[in-house]
């Protein structure tokens, strides 16, 4: 995990870049998402939270939140900046905090770094056990024809002051490679180069929306998140369900 650790400082910024301001992001869960559904709710768990942007966000709004991640320098910032107990190391595959929250929440696709189905099944498991009836779980995915899309588009770069990141994706047999290239500037023209090959991976739609029914939920709404109509064409879907 050593360039994801590299990576953690130029996340946010690459994904506000990709994505919408975190403002309207945020604006979108709160109000799209869990007050349309669930206007009384006051726990949320943010599974996989990475930075834990978004989780600080919604704090700052008086939900109580708690969040996990299984990467260890994610974590210890987070403890040192937010002064937070509710902060646990886990996977999303087996994890168990042995308690229930009013919202599950899992953000900017971080289920897709799950490769395979049966993980997603296991994930979708763990969920309903830590949701009492009739409470919500929000997940958004990056959908197979974004990922095929990106894999056609040139390597992105991005600059931060003399730093470099560069992004490629590769399809493989059955999931797909990013390829991460930073460059950090040591001094005139030298570079150190850090690379890592982060795996993920997506299923259909209908796939997904027939395991949330197996699995009890009841899905109130797909969204796509740039034109909120979900199509063929959608890259990014959020999944408002219910447990039944």
């Amino acid at each position: 995990m050593d360039t994801y650790n590299k990576f953690l400082k130029y996340y946010d910024e690459i994904v506000r870049g990709v994505n919408s301001p975190l403002e309207d992001e945020v604006e979108f869960l709160v109000e799209d998402c869990i007050k349309e559904y669930k206007p009384d709710a006051k726990t949320i768990l943010e599974a996989a939270c990475w930075t834990w942007t978004v989780a600080l966000e919604l704090k700052n709004k008086w939900y109580n939140i708690s969040w996990f991640d299984i990467n260890d320098k994610a974590l210890d910032i987070a403890k040192q900046k937010l002064w937070d107990k509710n902060i646990f190391k886990a996977d999303m595959v087996n994890f168990d905090l042995n308690k229930t929250y009013d919202v599950v929440l899992c953000n900017y696709n971080s289920i897709c770094h799950l490769l395979d189905w049966n993980d997603w099944v296991s994930f979708f498991s763990n969920v309903y056990n830590h949701l009492d009836k009739g409470w919500i779980f929000i997940f958004d995915i990056n959908t197979l024809y974004e990922f095929e899309n990106i894999t056609k588009e040139f390597a992105q770069f991005y600059t931060f002051w003399e730093d470099v990141v560069c992004l490629e994706m590769f399809k493989k047999t059955w999931y797909f490679e990013w390829l991460v290239k930073i460059f950090n500037h040591i001094d005139w023209d030298n570079f150190k180069l850090t690379k890592e090959v982060v795996k993920e991976n997506s299923f259909s739609i209908s796939k997904i929306e027939n395991e949330l029914k197996l699995k009890w939920f009841e899905l109130k709404e797909k969204i796509d998140y740039h034109y909120w109509e979900v199509s063929a064409e959608s890259e990014r879907v959020y999944f408002i369900c219910i447990k039944k």
